[in-house]
């Protein structure tokens, strides 16, 4: 479980104006994030001072195709588990480190930090990092007797 997560850096960048990357019907938004340097930590969790696993992280948003922009972010997060925090620096080190741990860090990152890149690629008025739903209220077939009724949203 993830007892403790903090960003250090944010840094957002465009590199043409809104005018001339919005004639560009097909952006494509690639994610990258990279989980680096694991260390073992003592710190206090809901379960009383406990040893942690921290990793540091870093996520970009690259807007590609044309290359309009970018947004990054990098801080850590601590990891805790009943398992031998030593056991798992030690996996990681040699280069497997444990699916599990890789995944809840990598899912926690994103899930803390979409938001915050939504309201970042607003501002800087670059397309949304996430998709976002589109909503589509259909009509449902009716019977050939009944007035249609149409709605729009």
């Amino acid at each position: 479980m993830i007892v403790n997560f903090s960003v250090t850096h944010i840094e957002s960048k465009t590199y043409m104006s809104q005018e001339e990357f919005r004639k560009y019907r097909n952006i494509n938004i690639n994610y990258d994030i990279n989980l680096r340097n694991p260390s073992v930590s003592t710190m206090q969790t809901p379960f009383g001072k406990s040893a942690t696993i921290k990793v540091e992280y870093a996520l970009s948003i690259n807007y590609l195709n044309p290359s309009i922009g970018q947004i990054r972010f990098e801080g850590s997060a601590n990891y805790y588990t009943k398992e031998d925090m030593d056991d798992i620096k030690k996996q990681w080190d040699s280069g497997s480190a444990p699916i599990e741990v890789q995944n809840e860090i990598a899912n926690t990152t994103v899930l803390n930090l979409a938001p915050l890149a939504i309201s970042i690629s607003k501002s800087m008025g670059l397309p949304p990092a996430i998709p976002i739903p589109t909503i589509n209220f259909e009509k449902h077939k009716q019977k050939q007797t009944e007035a249609p009724s149409n709605y729009y949203v």
